[in-house]
């Protein structure tokens, strides 16, 4: 009994917090993709340590994605990237309904490790890369 109320428990806080914090967030426009997905970020979340920085990212599906048997309008993405060696991470991603991070959260992963990924030049990846590596 007082498991499964811990662990209610830590589901309501952990969708409280997420949600609200999403939704509370100011979004800066940043690129458009061809296919007409809107990659936006969280100005008041932007921190550097040496040549990583780290931010918040969100994205707007110009079409819902499938995820699951639920269908999700933007994402929600704690992103680092090492602006030096092009790489990023993402720790944190968060799906929602709607678009804006709105609606019910639809998917929530959490991997505290940080696991490299190479940024393709060409790619929207690249252009956030550098817009952020860039940012002030």
């Amino acid at each position: 009994m007082k498991l499964r109320f811990s662990l209610s428990a830590f589901f309501l806080i952990i969708g409280t917090c997420f949600g609200g914090f999403a939704n509370a967030q100011l979004w800066e426009y940043i690129v458009t993709s061809e296919h007409g997905n809107r990659y936006l970020i969280d100005p008041l979340s932007v921190k550097r340590e040496g040549s990583e920085v780290s931010y918040v990212q969100l994205t707007n599906y110009a079409e819902p994605m499938e995820s699951g048997r639920h269908q999700l309008r933007s994402i929600v993405q704690y992103k680092s990237n090492q602006c030096i060696e092009n790489k990023f991470a993402i720790t944190h991603l968060i799906g929602y309904e709607q678009e804006n991070a709105k609606g019910s959260i639809v998917i929530i992963e959490i991997d505290n490790r940080k696991r490299w990924l190479e940024v393709t030049p060409g790619k929207i990846a690249h252009i956030i890369h550098q817009e952020m590596c860039n940012y002030k």
